[in-house]
């Protein structure tokens, strides 16, 4: 099952660009956003693993996840994103990750799970490990 649909491409891409238009906005201005474009390539690859991670964990039709391993898998997988998440923000003096895309994040990520059946009837699964 490909996950990565062309609602979460557009969000995805909605994120960084809201990224990439604060730093260069910061720029004009002659300050530093706390973050650059380097930063923003990580977050786009955290994202991409993520991503790639819950279409490995959904099976290719054939091979089909009881709900229990679904859930866990999946769990795992969305701590290891907002755990790396974290620590990215971290770096960044927590100037990488503001409301729209803290929002755009936890959309990106309930959407991508709902997609593949997981952790339904979880309202914020990055709850646990969120620090943004």
């Amino acid at each position: 099952m490909q996950v990565e649909t062309n609602d979460y491409v557009e969000l995805k891409h909605e994120i960084l660009d809201g990224m990439r238009s604060y730093m260069e906005d910061v720029a004009q201005d002659g300050a530093d956003a706390g973050y650059g474009a380097a930063e923003i390539d990580e977050c786009e690859r955290i994202l991409e693993r993520f991503l790639a991670s819950l279409s490995h964990i959904a099976g290719d039709g054939e091979r089909v996840p009881s709900p229990a391993a679904l859930d866990r898998s999946a769990r795992a997988a969305v701590e290891q994103a907002v755990r790396a998440l974290n620590a990215l923000n971290a770096r960044c003096r927590y100037n990488l990750i503001e409301t729209d895309q803290r929002e755009g994040l936890c959309e990106l990520i309930r959407g991508a799970l709902a997609e593949i059946g997981a952790l339904r009837g979880e309202d914020d699964p990055t709850e646990p490990w969120r620090e943004w």
